[in-house]
């Protein structure tokens, strides 16, 4: 790229200068910008994930938590496992069924959960690297027909 400077002082009538300007550094400095933060980003993680899609009539009340806290885990071989914590602490471990998880017997407990403590609104699921992204999405939908916000936690 070039640009022109033109002077019309003096005796001679005008003098014309003529250079280079340089962007070759500028482009390469942008690039490494680019590629740095391109791999920084990489790196971020997020702790928890709000994948639940609230069902219409349902508004959540900000001001108060909820009484107690219920996080699902998926471990390996299928087997779920359900803790409640805050005003009541307990872990209900949900085995598989003829190999597969028993979704049943989670809705029964999420239903329960939801009958006893009516501020619930919001459940936690958590996953082993084991655990195949087909079985979280099952899982994901079975628990939004009793819960209407669903957490993706610990990735």
């Amino acid at each position: 790229m070039s640009a022109v400077v033109s002077e019309s002082s003096g005796k001679r009538g005008g003098a014309c200068q003529d250079f280079e300007i340089n962007i070759a550094s500028i482009i390469d400095a942008f690039t490494v910008l680019i590629a740095f933060m391109l791999v920084s980003a990489s790196y971020l993680s997020i702790g928890i994930l709000d994948a639940g899609v609230a069902a219409a009539g349902i508004a959540s009340n900000g001001n108060t938590p909820p009484s107690v806290n219920v996080t699902l885990e998926i471990v390996k071989g299928e087997k779920l496992v359900l803790k409640v914590t805050g005003k009541a602490n307990n872990t209900i471990n949900i085995e598989p069924k003829s190999g597969a998880a028993d979704y049943v017997a989670l809705t029964d407990h999420m239903k329960g959960l939801k009958s006893k403590w009516q501020d619930m609104n919001a459940v936690t699921l958590l996953a082993d690297e084991t655990v195949e992204y087909k079985q979280v999405v099952k899982t994901m939908e079975v628990l939004r027909q009793s819960m209407p916000v669903v957490l993706l936690g610990g990735f």
